[in-house]
């Protein structure tokens, strides 16, 4: 339905959903809006007289509101009036911002204003104290250009400032571009940057040039000017920025064949900062720059084992090297970065070495999902490589260490490696141990796939005890919640603005509680049915509340995380091809989250994504006409499904889950995959090569049994069971 007739409905929608759907509201159903959201409710009607283009009245509203509104709502309507009226106005409601709140994001709204009117010494004045460290980085540049455009003496410092304490962006590039530009409209400055030798050029103009060489990836180019860019700094007698030695890194490592040589030179530099950290330790007042040192020096042991990784011969050396990074830095990203690069690098090698550096570092892991891919790789190379006891043994290791969803894949695989006779516990009866490993799963905050396995795994089928698994699991995480942020999504629903819902969601989902974020997709969830990019809007609130939530979670949250749009058209495709909704349903929300106008990077398309090509042979067989629409919902379906049913008919005994997965992957790529013949279906899933093809597996049977369970009094058993045939 195009926009024009959800309008239509609009009103009648939201004036049911207000009353039934969200916990503000709970006045009877004849009370007034002004009624239930009182203090509140000017900011709601200035929108709507912005919605007919009434802009006096929502002045007069949104400054009603800034006095009376709640402070979340009484902010927004402030930063509303920047927007509204001539530029005296503007100009006033930007000063009345920037002095009630006067954080970064109140001076980046005023400095927006204040720059399209050229009030460049209002912006220099009120961004004094900003860090440019740290500051949002438009904010940064309209200072900068603020600069640029008085003259003022203070540019070349903060322009330096800027570029050598944070990563480099575009926009960087763009001010330095300008920057330049003045410089050579200077006659002071214009021969020196004319000249032909970098090395004649200011300082920081040849530091900076440095950056932008990297950050364009021309690394030979770069790698000529290291030893250049350090002498700036020895001449200087101060050591480089922690972003230039890092760019050094990428220079040395992108921009030259001899690793070894650049190796050593980076081994060389970080053996001196430890020695000038050391000297610095034994007084209190350098211990921070002490620590700043052992940063600098954590920066190049950690190229040093990169390039000695690249050398090709000198894995020990770099694995070495790496651990001395590890044993230099206090910053937690730093530390997950070089233990990441470390562990991939020790795939290569020796699963004892990883086993090995696990059992050392593994207590530090900061982020503990930055190394899902990892232990997702491990995980294939101990299968593959039939290293049962290791596996269960490293379960053990990293059970609380690793993430949740991590620990608890490694927790069921272990199980079922004990289930099918091998590895050895550390004492325990095989089957008692594998019982703890599935209770791990079914207790804890895994992933869907997991769970229902487990689930199968225990036989579990009493609907009660399944409802319990699935709406449960891990601690429940505590938070700080923001009533105010869920009034404004209340209003925004009452009001009739489902348009700003998902938006606002996104910016406050951390501080909104789950009532509060089920009612939001729920409102969606009914909208989608005059729009269907509300349906899309409502399934992304609903799967990422789930993602985030540890602890009990309602029912309906698993409702709206596997809803059933285009149900009519999923039902007729179905039945013309003889193949299960549950596995259909679940096939779209994993390929396209229900998005209709979806579209992959590769060309695939629509709600099954498929690639046009492929359509083109279905719509064939189908006899569709020429003109076919590959995105109409219908279509797509119809499509998707027949081309689906015919690779479960190629596919070896029919199997559903080899045809899912040469959905993703290709028939051929998965005729070449060979079952061991004692091997199950789902050990096999955690061995396939293609990572992608893993885990769209493991969605497609999680989503399918919960479709299975939810509406067709299917147990996950009875699905996985199926699917694992």
């Amino acid at each position: 339905m195009n926009k024009s007739k959800f309008s239509s409905h609009r009103s009648v929608l939201v004036a049911f959903l207000c009353l039934t759907l969200f916990s503000s509201c709970k006045d009877s159903r004849a009370s007034s809006l002004k009624k239930q959201f009182g203090k509140n409710d000017a900011y709601f009607m200035a929108l709507k007289a912005l919605e007919q283009n009434d802009e006096k009245n929502a002045i007069r509203l949104f400054k009603e509101s800034t006095k009376k509104s709640n402070p979340k709502i009484a902010r927004l309507s402030a930063e509303n009036l920047t927007l509204l009226g001539n530029v005296t106005e503007r100009n006033h409601a930007a000063k009345i911002l920037e002095a009630k709140y006067g954080d970064d994001q109140a001076l980046l709204t005023s400095a927006k204003i204040f720059f399209e009117q050229n009030e460049f010494s209002r912006i220099i004045s009120s961004t004094s104290k900003i860090k440019l460290q740290t500051a949002p980085e438009k904010l940064v540049e309209l200072r900068l250009k603020s600069l640029l455009k008085k003259k003022d003496a203070r540019l070349k410092n903060e322009l330096f400032e800027w570029f050598t304490s944070r990563p480099l962006t575009q926009t960087h590039i763009t001010f330095y571009g300008e920057y330049l530009k003045s410089l050579r409209n200077s006659s002071k400055t214009e021969n020196i940057l004319n000249s032909a030798k970098t090395q004649d050029l200011p300082q920081d103009i040849q530091i900076m040039n440095f950056r932008i060489l990297v950050f364009n990836r021309n690394y030979a180019t770069a790698f000529n000017e290291i030893q250049n860019i350090l002498n700036l700094y020895k001449n200087q007698n101060s050591e480089p920025h922690y972003q230039i030695l890092s760019d050094i890194g990428k220079a040395a490592l992108y921009g030259t064949g001899d690793f070894k040589t650049s190796a050593q030179y980076f081994e060389s530099l970080a053996s001196d900062f430890v020695l000038q950290a050391r000297k610095l330790l034994s007084q209190a007042e350098t211990q921070n720059s002490a620590q700043s040192l052992y940063e600098l020096a954590y920066c190049a042991y950690f190229y040093a084992a990169r390039l000695y990784d690249r050398a090709g011969r000198f894995q020990e050396k770099a694995a070495q090297r790496f651990k001395s990074a590890l044993d230099c830095t206090t910053d937690n990203e730093r530390f997950d970065n070089a233990l990441w690069y470390l562990l991939n690098m020790q795939l290569r090698i020796s699963t004892d070495e990883i086993i090995s550096t696990l059992k050392k570092y593994s207590e530090r892991i900061y982020n503990r999902a930055w190394f899902d891919d990892f232990f997702d790789n491990f995980s294939v190379l101990l299968l593959r490589h039939e290293k049962w006891q290791d596996f269960y043994n490293v379960w053990k290791l990293i059970d609380s260490h690793a993430s949740e969803e991590t620990a608890c894949k490694y927790a069921y695989i272990s199980g079922r490696i004990l289930e099918e006779g091998y590895g050895e516990t550390d004492g325990a009866p095989k089957t008692k141990e594998a019982v703890a490993a599935y209770t791990r799963v079914l207790s804890g905050n895994s992933s869907l796939y997991y769970k229902v396995c487990a689930i199968e795994r225990m036989n579990i089928v009493d609907k009660t005890y399944v409802t319990d698994i699935l709406c449960s699991g891990g601690t429940e995480k505590t938070f700080t919640e923001d009533k105010d942020s869920q009034v404004l999504l209340a209003g925004y629903a009452a009001y009739g603005f489902p348009q700003k819902i998902y938006p606002q969601w996104l910016k406050d989902r951390t501080v909104l509680s789950m009532d509060a974020n089920i009612q939001a997709s729920r409102f969606l969830n009914e909208c989608g049915k005059f729009d269907s990019s509300y349906s899309v809007q409502s399934l992304r609130i609903a799967a990422r509340t789930k993602t985030f939530w540890s602890g009990k979670i309602p029912y309906e949250l698993l409702e709206l995380n596997f809803p059933r749009f285009y149900s009519n058209f999923v039902e007729a495709a179905c039945a013309e091809n003889k193949i299960s909704e549950p596995v259909l349903y679940a096939l779209i929300r994993s390929e396209s989250f229900f998005d209709e106008k979806a579209g992959s990077s590769a060309g695939a398309r629509g709600l099954t994504q498929l690639m046009p090509s492929t359509a083109a042979d279905e719509a064939r067989k189908l006899k569709l006409p020429a003109d076919y629409n590959i995105l109409d919902p219908q279509t797509n379906i119809r499509l998707g499904s027949h081309y689906f049913a015919n690779l479960i008919e190629r596919s070896e005994n029919k199997s559903i889950l080899s045809a899912l997965f040469a959905y993703n992957a290709g028939l051929t790529n998965v005729r070449r995959w060979k079952r061991p013949p004692k091997m199950s279906m789902d050990l096999f899933l955690e061995t396939l090569p293609f990572q992608e093809t893993r885990e769209y597996g493991r969605k497609l049977v999680g989503a399918a049994a919960m479709y299975g369970f939810l509406y067709y009094e299917i147990t996950p058993a009875q699905t996985v069971r199926e699917l694992f045939k």
